[in-house]
């Protein structure tokens, strides 16, 4: 049996008021998320899970303060250390909508963090990928409508339509990888966007833009 941890949506810099912590200097709001990332990350530790996936949004936006790129960075070398297989997927407050430019946690892939694996773009994940684990992943990252038009050579101007293309493109390629996957092993889809029919809490409020909806 494989053990998987499934988190997401961190922000964990989100800190617009409130009092500071005197012997950290970071915002109390910070050491609270913070605090809950570390219990998230021993909670995997003494588990001895076998795959972490984060599911997006490790910040507010894309271009988060080197001192909190630290401490995010710091949480993620323990489950490299850990020996953990451990998923990054990219949401939507991580990229940047402009073509080429970096997006938020790319120094887990620019330094090629050992069981860390950055997930910027669909992908399909053997077990040969992910270290041996009898298991396969179809990854889905958060997928700007600029980035897909352009991928996909798409000029339409209608927004609805434009997303409607998408996720029939998106439907094919799933059902691609599910003929080509390994029927004796599980597969298990993860993603960072819109689900039809889910019900939004007040998290829907830090969304930005637009949502591509599976």
């Amino acid at each position: 049996m494989v053990k998987i941890l499934h988190f997401a949506d961190a922000h964990i810099d989100m800190a617009n008021y409130g009092r500071h912590d005197p012997e950290s200097g970071l915002p109390m709001r910070v050491m609270d998320f913070l605090k809950s990332l570390d219990e998230i990350v021993q909670a995997a530790i003494d588990a001895q899970v076998d795959l972490v996936i984060f599911a997006g949004d490790a910040y507010k936006d894309r271009s988060p303060a080197p001192t909190y790129q630290r401490e995010w960075g710091k949480r993620i070398m323990q489950l490299s250390r850990a020996g953990i297989q451990t998923l990054l997927l990219t949401g939507n407050h991580d990229i940047s909508p402009a073509t080429g430019r970096a997006h938020a946690i790319q120094e887990f892939e620019t330094l090629d963090v050992p069981y860390v694996k950055v997930l910027d773009k669909p992908q399909f994940l053997s077990k040969d990928d992910l270290g041996g684990l009898p298991i396969q992943v179809i990854a889905l990252p958060w997928i700007s409508r600029s980035g897909m038009m352009a991928a996909l050579e798409l000029d339409s101007t209608d927004p609805s339509e434009t997303y409607k293309i998408l996720g029939e493109r998106i439907s094919e390629l799933i059902e691609n990888w599910l003929l080509e996957a390994d029927p004796k092993l599980p597969v298990i889809f993860t993603a960072h966007a819109s689900v039809e029919g889910a019900k939004y809490g007040s998290e829907r409020m830090v969304m930005l833009g637009n949502d591509m909806v599976l």
